[in-house]
């Protein structure tokens, strides 16, 4: 490209850049620019693929809350309810007493041992102490959700276009002009989708970074027991935060579940954290994690009070913020993309903001 000039620029083409650039699409021309050379590839490519009414607090429980309906309705074309199956999951105590951090799930039903070993026969019922299952936890196809929101934006008109990293930024006469190494755009808003590196982004256009930190977690995928079907088992997540394992591909994905602060990148796994989540796998299945098939980690961006950015920028003309999602980004795009083009174009949401609004938004941090 030489020089290109859109209604809305999206910077970033994971699932938060994708999902908000398929709905401003219905609104204006719409570009997304990523860096890598594929789309989705740190953060969404890396997830574990879940969606958890329980999971964060406040407006992430909101969004999510939101997700689901218009997954329901089938907001988009192709995102709908055949995007998620039935999963499961038991928060499951290995100690003598319920965590406090789990202490607002007492909505849900709580499992004694012998209900957790029927549902999840991995476990030793003896090291068992009690349980919370959330039977509505699904497990997410976030692949088609990508695969969704990019043909829609195409749909559309929007283009996507990769290897096309932003190094320089400015604006004149009310418009930004963006610099990558593929050429130029012109845009008068910008949303900074740059999951890790939003931060960093956020300095090209002169605003400040309001402490976003990513954070490895690492996995693995490991063999289940021999000879046993582990296709419809729930996810299991120790409640000490240990690690959380699910049935993925006929096998078991592991993680330590650690939250390691880590400088944006294309991040690796930390082996001796795959290794003590798999001595404590180990220690509640009885299974010996003898292979590790294959390992990785992704980076989940956190803001101080680890929810949402989402809003224009309170001192740079036409930057929108749309980062810190954490690990909650997959299951709350939904609402959040549809969130964002109806503050960005002044139209309707479709579900009530007022309420929360300001606690996701940039401002908070002041300017």
């Amino acid at each position: 490209m030489s020089l290109l000039t859109c209604d809305f620029l999206v910077i970033g083409a994971g699932m938060a850049g994708l999902s908000a650039a398929a709905h401003l699409s219905s609104h204006g021309s719409t570009l997304v620019l990523e860096q890598e050379e594929h789309p989705g590839y740190h953060a969404t490519g890396r997830s574990a693929a879940i969606f958890v009414d329980s999971y964060g607090v406040g407006p992430i429980r909101t969004l999510t809350s939101h997700s689901r309906r218009l997954f329901e309705s089938g907001s988009l074309p192709g995102l709908d309810l055949g995007l998620l199956t039935p999963r499961g999951l038991l928060y499951v105590t290995f100690d003598d007493d319920l965590h406090p951090v789990f202490a607002d799930l007492d909505y849900l039903p709580r499992l004694s041992p012998a209900e957790v070993v029927a549902l999840a026969p991995i476990l030793k019922r003896e090291r068992v102490c009690g349980a919370f299952y959330e039977a509505t936890a699904l497990d997410m196809d976030v692949h088609g959700m990508q695969t969704a929101y990019l043909r829609h934006l195409r749909r559309q008109g929007g283009t996507l276009i990769t290897g096309a990293g932003v190094h320089a930024a400015r604006r004149l006469g009310g418009v930004w002009q963006v610099e990558t190494k593929e050429g130029s755009v012109q845009a008068p808003i910008i949303v900074n989708a740059a999951g890790a590196w939003a931060g960093t982004v956020a300095g090209l256009f002169g605003a400040a970074d309001p402490g976003l930190v990513p954070k490895r977690r690492s996995a693995a995928i490991i063999d289940g027991p021999a000879g046993a079907d582990v296709t419809g088992w729930p996810m299991v997540a120790d409640m000490a935060g240990r690690f959380y394992f699910k049935p993925e591909g006929g096998k078991l994905m592991l993680s330590p579940a650690e939250a390691e602060p880590t400088p944006p990148s294309d991040a690796y796994a930390d082996d001796m954290q795959i290794a003590i989540a798999a001595d404590h796998f180990q220690t509640v299945t009885g299974l010996d994690v003898t292979r590790v098939q294959r390992n990785w980690a992704g980076l989940r961006t956190f803001a101080p009070d680890e929810q949402p950015v989402i809003g224009f920028d309170p001192t740079v003309p036409g930057l929108f913020w749309l980062a810190g999602q954490g690990g909650f980004g997959i299951q709350t795009a939904p609402a959040a993309a549809a969130l964002t083009a109806a503050l960005v174009t002044g139209t309707d949401a479709g579900f009530e903001v007022a309420g929360w609004l300001p606690s996701v938004s940039p401002a908070r941090f002041g300017g």
